[in-house]
């Protein structure tokens, strides 16, 4: 029955959140101003220098899934399956069982996934990265475990080799979020890359 205790409380309950999703799209409205252009994107891997790799499963703000199948370069990088998704407020990578050899395919870089996350917050642009059962097997070094979470900016050097685990960088208002970032000798490699 209408009047019953029961259903005022759920009357009143779709009236609060109705006027709460009016709010938050008030919210959302005020933090993109009409017109403005929309940067968010993501994508699993890319390279430059002597190995070149445009984007691979790249994702633009629809939030459609871009997703890849395992991705190899021989004796460069290998990954299991890429998803990537973003939408006018949030990007995500996530790049399955990246693998990276820093000199030969004896000493590598590996996880079982890694994400990287960029999103529009009420305060301003956050990234995260998070690298699940990641090591770094080195010849003459003990293995380094990498952390789940790292810190922005985490960098390791290995010989000839900087990894740089969670970079992130800010400029001109688009905040960058890579979780596996790579460089030598003018060769970068970057996995699991978002940008809001």
């Amino acid at each position: 029955m209408k009047g019953t205790p029961v259903n005022r409380i759920l009357s009143s309950a779709v009236k609060v959140a109705g006027s709460l999703a009016v709010i938050g799209g008030t919210v959302v409205a005020a933090a993109m101003p009409a017109g403005a252009a929309v940067y968010t994107r993501a994508y699993g891997v890319g390279a430059s220098g002597f190995i070149h790799i445009s984007p691979v499963a790249e994702a633009s703000y629809n939030f459609t899934p871009v997703t890849s199948a395992a991705f190899v370069v021989p004796d460069f990088v290998t990954t299991g399956g890429i998803l990537d998704r973003a939408s006018t407020t949030e990007a995500i990578s996530q790049v399955g069982s990246p693998k990276v050899y820093v000199g030969s395919t004896v000493d590598q870089l590996n996880a079982t996934l890694a994400t990287a996350n960029c999103r529009v917050g009420f305060f301003g642009k956050v990234g995260e990265t998070t690298i699940q059962a990641g090591s770094i097997t080195e010849t003459g070094l003990p293995n380094i475990p990498l952390p789940r979470n790292p810190a922005i900016n985490t960098k390791i050097f290995l010989p000839g080799y900087t990894v740089t685990l969670n970079k992130q960088s800010y400029v001109a208002g688009i905040r960058t979020v890579t979780a596996i970032y790579v460089t030598s000798f003018g060769q970068t490699l970057s996995i699991g890359v978002t940008r809001c």
